[in-house]
């Protein structure tokens, strides 16, 4: 479903909120055209990824992603003292928001927080997963982030790929974050490509983890 004409802000981060961002989209007239869409698709546009260094990366049989030119997004990551509590287990994470903590974050361009090349305190990890492209995660929850390619390819604004299910849960729910169009689709499995086309025909439904209890 295309994303609304008017401005908006897109909010998310990891799972213990040590890393945020902000995707901030202009209004339609403002929008860079993707430069292969017979000039008709706007960016950012979302997509379902069958590509198999993505699946692999993500550890998702079908990832989807928020592919934003970069200028949108600001982005704050914490410093590893911020989150330091000798108390607590190195693994604790925070999901909900702190208002301490909060209030003392700095945003600052998306580049200056997931451009590999800088040096960083928080707990922002990089991956070389193949020449000229960089993925980001949590160090610390583990979350995978984003997908950067450096250089650009010629007629692109430049790009930062967003983990679409690292947006914040009340704002995924607009059905507006659909995905619009599948991409390397002739890359994908047999059985998830079936799976996409037929919906959810001939699944079972569970409402939590009990498969003893059905939806309907």
């Amino acid at each position: 479903m295309p994303l609304p004409a008017s401005s908006i802000t897109i909010n998310g981060g990891c799972n213990c909120r040590a890393i945020r961002y902000r995707i901030a989209i202009p209004s339609l007239p403002q929008r860079p055209i993707h430069p292969y869409s017979h000039g008709k698709a706007p960016l950012p546009t979302i997509v379902t990824d069958h590509c198999n260094d993505c699946r692999r990366a993500t550890g998702s049989i079908l990832p989807a992603w928020i592919c934003t030119p970069l200028a949108f997004v600001s982005a704050s990551a914490l410093p590893r003292s911020a989150l330091s509590d000798p108390g607590a287990p190195s693994h604790a994470a925070s999901p909900e928001p702190n208002d301490a903590i909060e209030a003392s974050r700095e945003w600052v361009p998306a580049l200056d927080v997931f451009e590999p090349a800088r040096p960083t305190e928080s707990f922002v990890s990089c991956f070389r997963s193949s020449p000229g492209v960089t993925r980001t995660f949590c160090g610390r929850c583990g979350t995978h982030l984003t997908y950067m390619r450096e250089p650009t390819p010629p007629g692109w604004p430049d790009m930062l790929d967003v983990v679409l299910g690292s947006v914040d849960r009340d704002e995924l729910a607009a059905e507006w974050l659909t995905p619009e169009r599948h991409l390397w689709w002739d890359c994908g499995l047999d059985w998830v490509r079936e799976l996409v086309s037929a919906g959810e025909r001939g699944l079972e439904r569970h409402p939590a983890y009990r498969l003893d209890e059905a939806v309907g």
